[in-house]
């Protein structure tokens, strides 16, 4: 509260119902001026606010006499003291004909003028139960006394050292739009990248994971009932996260002008966390040195037990495990367990990984795979693989006709992936005539497979072509080419090859 400026309003007549609330806090304080005292905390010597309330003891035998108790008002350098005799000569007047306004925090404030002192200092005297307001009463005190005051709920505690109360940081923290369970200072969950409020003075922590944080600024909530020295002195910022190297511990601090910003509210929460997770994600990146991560699991250079966890085709693991064996540099942050998460992460090399665990034709047989799914690009540059000396030992035919294209393409899947890849290719490459289907039914006879339906018809034409379609599926070379005419001739479709 230290240090707001207000925007003084002219003098206005009271309105009743402000009359008579600011009537009954000049009653209160009228009758018991401890209400404004703070609590020591600190184990001072000597109290530095026992000649004020010295003074205001000596007031009593003037109480009733509003007159006099604003002549008191206007005597002296004791600022709190004046600013009580002013407030309780409204009570003892019965009356406040007039009032004052100031703009504090964005919001109008009505309160009494009288005697000579600053309008600062009577508002927070005659806003004593305001935990923000009051405070004004008190920031001149603490900076010219070096002390720290906070202000929660009822209380005001004061201290020369830093020694925040515990039930000020809850008091304050449920200021924040965040609400943990049993009203706790901790969302308790376990994240990538976890913020950490931590005051000394009490060694107590507020913690907000990535998931939970929001767009505000809870530092600023957390020093906002506070005045006197530097608060930030007596607190630490750190994200805790996962993307630190081997035998870093993984806490990374907020300072300098981050930190002051953070104060402001200038950065908020969920700003601080993605300015540290994006640096030290960028960090480990761009080091020499590799490390993995899944979630918030960190293996170090450990690649066997990162792979080990992974869960994927053996295709996506087998990419991966060739990858990174030739590239050790290279970091791979997952955010989950799955294999094509991690390829994710470092899929801007798909190339290169492609090649890792294939070779460079089959790799430069993809047009920018970068932007494709890395699943479905590893998925088809294996089965190119595991494909690659059975096809190339088979002749290709050249603007192949619709029942050969069928043919074709569901042998070579059976030769080269047995049932499954046989399977795959079917549902992919559909039949769509009785012909087409009944050469189907054949090649899944032979598979022991079921993938579409057929009629009764189709099912014995097929009968017929599975010799055929056998023949076709042990040849090799040039007798391929003979059998696959054989089939057609059988199929009387009319192509050859």
């Amino acid at each position: 509260m230290a240090g707001k400026k207000m925007r003084l309003r002219g003098i206005k007549r009271t309105p009743k119902r402000l009359e008579s609330d600011i009537i009954e806090r000049s009653k209160a304080l009228w009758e018991d001026p401890s209400l404004i005292r703070p609590k020591c905390a600190g184990k001072c010597f000597l109290c530095p606010f026992d000649r004020t309330f010295s003074s205001i003891s000596k007031v009593n035998k003037i109480k009733d006499n509003p007159d006099a108790l604003v002549k008191m008002a206007s005597k002296g350098d004791d600022d709190i003291f004046k600013a009580y005799c002013a407030t309780i000569s409204l009570y003892a007047a019965g009356s406040v004909p007039y009032l004052a306004t100031a703009k504090l925090a964005g919001e109008e404030v009505s309160y009494a003028q009288r005697g000579s002192v600053g309008n600062d200092k009577l508002i927070g005297m005659q806003y004593y139960n305001d935990p923000k307001i009051r405070l004004l009463m008190y920031s001149g005190v603490a900076k010219k006394k070096g002390l720290h005051i906070y202000s929660f709920g009822d209380e005001i505690v004061c201290s020369k050292k830093p020694n925040m109360p515990v039930d000020y940081i809850y008091d304050t923290f449920w200021d924040t739009p965040y609400e943990f369970d049993n009203d706790e200072i901790t969302c308790g969950h376990d994240s990538d990248g976890i913020l950490v409020i931590r005051v000394k003075s009490a060694d107590t922590e507020i913690r907000i994971c990535k998931d939970c944080a929001k767009d505000v600024s809870t530092l600023q909530f957390l020093i906002s009932r506070f005045v006197g020295g530097d608060p930030l002195d007596d607190i630490e910022v750190f994200v805790e996260h996962s993307y630190h190297s081997e035998g870093s511990e993984g806490r990374t601090p907020v300072k300098g002008d981050d930190l002051k910003k953070y104060s402001l509210g200038i950065m908020t929460d969920v700003n601080v966390l993605n300015m540290v997770l994006r640096g030290e994600i960028g960090s480990l990146k761009s080091s020499d040195s590799a490390t993995y991560i899944i979630g918030t699991k960190n293996y170090g250079s450990d690649v066997g037990s990162f792979l080990n966890d992974l869960v994927g085709s053996d295709a996506e693991i087998t990419a991966l495990r060739t990858y990174l064996s030739e590239n050790p540099s290279i970091s791979v942050i997952a955010k989950n367990n799955k294999a094509s998460d991690a390829l994710l992460s470092i899929w801007g090399d798909a190339r290169r990984i492609i090649a890792a665990f294939t070779n460079d034709d089959i790799a430069n047989s993809f047009n920018d795979p970068s932007k494709m799914n890395p699943a479905q690009v590893i998925k088809e540059a294996h089965q190119k693989y595991i494909s690659y000396d059975v096809v190339s030992k088979l002749p290709e035919f050249k603007r192949p006709g619709e029942a050969t294209r069928h043919a074709d393409a569901y042998a070579k899947a059976y030769k080269v992936g047995g049932a499954d890849m046989l399977k795959e290719c079917i549902s992919e490459i559909v039949p769509k005539d009785k012909k087409m289907r009944s050469m189907a039914k054949a090649f899944c006879d032979i598979a022991s497979i079921d993938v579409i339906k057929y009629t009764d018809d189709e099912a014995e034409f097929s009968q017929f072509l599975l010799p055929f379609v056998e023949q076709l599926i042990k040849a090799e070379g040039d007798d391929y080419r003979d059998k696959m005419n054989t089939l057609l001739t059988a199929l009387g479709c009319g192509e050859s090859v």
